[in-house]
């Protein structure tokens, strides 16, 4: 009998704002750089980071395609390298890393069926959206205007195409976190959701690591 995976919907994060550096949410990019057992993690964060933020609107929409996708692929080798870097170095009483699939967030799981749908069915298309952020940098507010690079189809078109979607999922729940995902994506770009996604996990296997739940 195949169990459905539940999603917490509380987890997905408020994004009001975006950091003007490139860099994991500040608690986890802080940790991690601290941290002396998650070594491997931390190289392959910072690499997905690196793909997801290379997507701009200077660039071909074939090429940010491109960047999102590799992004997408070392955030799934977070896994196998958690995995690796527990065996080495996390205390015997902590046996196993936690999995992508365990994690309640709801927008960890889209990445990995994001991942999976580009990998085996088809490659996600971009496009730019125009959008205007307020920087507080400075003394004065200031207002500025860029293209911000998102997905283009309507996500919930993509997902039923990685067969874990369909197996192991809620239709409502996947139709939920899609419509969530084509929304926020629009206030910064793809590139800012999934930087927190990426950010949620790293906090996840922070906390497993420490042994704390």
């Amino acid at each position: 009998m195949t169990s459905t995976r539940n999603l917490d919907f509380s987890l997905l994060p408020n994004i009001e704002s975006m950091d003007m550096f490139i860099r994991l949410e500040m608690d986890v990019d802080k940790k991690l750089k601290e941290d002396d057992t998650l070594h491997e993690v931390y190289e392959r964060a910072q690499a997905a980071l690196m793909f997801f933020c290379k997507a701009s609107e200077e660039k071909e929409d074939w090429i940010n395609s491109a960047f999102i996708r590799a992004g997408l692929n070392e955030f799934y080798s977070l896994e196998d390298a958690a995995r690796r870097d527990f065996k080495k170095s996390i205390k015997k009483s902590i046996k196993n890393s936690p999995k992508i699939r365990d994690s309640l967030n709801p927008l960890i799981h889209l990445m990995y069926l994001l991942r999976h749908a580009n990998v085996h069915a088809k490659v996600s298309s971009t496009k730019v959206h125009p959008v205007s952020i307020i920087s507080t940098l400075g003394e004065k507010s200031h207002e500025h205007s860029y293209g911000a690079i998102i997905l283009e189809s309507p996500i919930l078109e993509d997902l039923p195409r990685c067969n874990e979607a369909k197996k192991y999922y809620k239709g409502t729940d996947l139709k939920s976190v899609a419509d969530w995902f084509d929304n926020v994506q629009c206030v910064f770009g793809v590139g800012e959701v999934l930087r927190r996604g990426l950010s949620a996990y790293c906090r996840e296997l922070l906390k497993s690591a420490k042994g704390e739940t």
